[in-house]
């Protein structure tokens, strides 16, 4: 190798090196195979609000986010968007504020609105016990509803 090419990869090599050692740093996470027919949706977090969840436990997502109301005024609500998904990925950042990842299993239809969550709103997740898959109606939840 010349001495030409040998500067070049070794200039490439040093602007490469600190993401290669980030890369070593992070904590690898572990998904579990998803499903024929569904699509894996990571969701960024804070860490506290994924931090007692795992590989296989079922979740309820809700997104909180502004509405716009009819007479014009605005007010914070709170929807569940998605019932009984199944968490196939957690990542938990260092410390409770940290951002955290957490990747869900969804048919491409719920994908849509787990990304339209994560654009519109703070998204936050209900662990389901054990064997309880039921879908409930819900209606959205505000501060003018709870003290009416």
């Amino acid at each position: 190798m010349n001495a030409a090419k040998l500067a070049a990869l070794m200039s490439f090599s040093l602007v490469l090196a600190p993401y290669a050692l980030a890369a070593d740093r992070a904590p690898a996470a572990k998904s579990a195979p998803l499903a024929a027919g569904y699509r894996g949706v990571a969701l960024s977090v804070p860490s506290s609000r994924v931090e007692f969840l795992k590989p296989g436990d079922r979740v309820d997502v809700l997104c909180t986010f502004e509405a716009g109301l009819a007479d014009g005024t605005k007010q914070k609500v709170t929807a569940t968007i998605l019932q009984d998904v199944v968490v196939v990925g957690v990542r938990v950042g260092a410390t409770p504020a940290d951002p955290a990842a957490i990747e869900i299993q969804v048919n491409p239809n719920e994908a849509q609105y787990a990304a339209l969550a994560q654009e519109q709103g703070e998204v936050h997740f209900a662990r389901r016990p054990a064997g309880d898959t039921r879908m409930t109606p819900m209606e959205m939840a505000s501060l003018r509803k709870l003290f009416k």
